[in-house]
């Protein structure tokens, strides 16, 4: 009898040792791949909310040009409402004069939205309530939401009535890390899970593992 010695090796299947290499090829690739994809994620997060920030002052200045004031609502009719700061959700009054076309939110922190949790607020600059006080030739503060040592120190610049800023609640030490790296650069930052209070952006540490971070937009 004669065997076709073509057909009989097609029909052959793989045998164990090369199933074993195939998965070790698999394996590999995972190892390598993978944190790769979720670095990828996360830096898409961070940049999508640096934009987000962006987008607000872009935003707020728009506000600024047609209303005159932070201390005023612009409306269609040509008649500006005064507005009382601080003003805890800002981004709705910019959502209503369709300078916005949603609420400030992030990709990063908690998720959680309103007049506590994330969102875009004008402060009253000078107010005298607890966590609003600011001292010159004191160290920043990083519940001082009304003071920024934009270029680093313990100088507060922020002079006027009102401070615009964006908060994002809920972050960890890292995303609070690569934010502000993102919009400050790591020459303003500080070490992972230690405070970070100079700068447009500014936060205390984590603590038990989350922190709120303030972004400066812009002052008048």
């Amino acid at each position: 009898m004669k065997i076709n010695v073509a057909e009989t090796r097609q029909n052959k299947g793989f045998t164990l040792i090369e199933m074993i290499g195939v998965l070790a090829v698999i394996a590999i690739l995972a190892a390598v791949l993978i944190p790769k994809v979720f670095e990828a994620i996360n830096n898409s997060r961070i940049n999508n909310s640096a934009m987000s920030c962006q987008s607000v002052k872009t935003a707020m200045a728009d506000h600024y040009a047609k209303a005159g004031s932070f201390s005023a609502e612009a409306t269609i009719y040509g008649t500006n409402i005064p507005v009382t700061l601080p003003q805890e959700n800002y981004d709705l009054i910019l959502l209503r004069e369709g300078f916005m076309d949603k609420p400030f939110a992030a990709k990063i922190g908690d998720g959680i939205t309103g007049t506590t949790g994330t969102r875009a607020r004008a402060a009253n600059i000078g107010a005298t309530s607890p966590g609003l006080n600011w001292t010159l030739g004191t160290a920043v503060d990083a519940t001082e939401t009304t003071g920024f040592a934009l270029s680093g120190g313990n100088t507060n610049v922020v002079v006027g009535s009102a401070c615009l800023e964006c908060v994002i609640t809920g972050l960890n030490a890292n995303d609070a890390k690569d934010l502000n790296d993102r919009i400050d650069g790591p020459t303003l930052g500080a070490a992972v899970g230690v405070a970070d209070l100079a700068g447009r952006v500014k936060y205390a540490a984590p603590g038990t593992g989350s922190t709120t971070v303030y972004v400066y937009l812009t002052h008048r």
